[in-house]
């Protein structure tokens, strides 16, 4: 009996020197994904609620994450490369939608926007409103 052609879910890279069974501790030797998870299985169904087509597994809710599902069969053809030109399409709609913006770094605290000044104070016209300004600020008041 032959092993069918693994390659892994995430990256796609050729999965032959994984022994089988797939062990729960096994990481694709590329991306350190998971690979006894949901994402390679042969009954991981997209369409179908839960995400598996085995009535008597119980899935877990993160589909990536290594599990201990005794259901598992690693499915060959389990990567999608549609994944990046999905991710790829997502930011070409972000793009026309806010302009060139989209593809700029954000900043430190997260926001693209300058952070606010207080505005400069203006100077006082005569030496009685400059003594009256620096005893308020002396005093707190304003």
């Amino acid at each position: 009996m032959s092993t069918p052609e693994l390659s892994c879910w995430n990256c796609g890279a050729d999965l032959a020197g994984v022994p089988r069974p797939v062990s729960r501790h096994e990481q694709c030797p590329e991306c350190f994904e998971a690979l006894h998870c949901c994402r390679l299985c042969r009954h991981y169904r997209v369409d179908v609620t839960g995400q598996c087509d085995e009535d008597r597994a119980d899935p877990p809710v993160i589909k990536e994450n290594a599990n201990f599902c005794d259901w598992f069969r690693p499915a060959a053809g389990a990567f999608s490369g549609d994944r990046a030109s999905r991710a790829d399409a997502a930011r070409d709609r972000l793009q026309a939608l806010f302009g060139s913006q989209a593809d700029a770094e954000p900043s430190d605290s997260g926001t693209d926007a300058a952070p606010l000044k207080a505005p400069e104070p203006t100077k006082p016209a005569t030496p009685e409103e400059e003594a009256r300004t620096r005893l308020d600020d002396l005093f707190g008041r304003e």
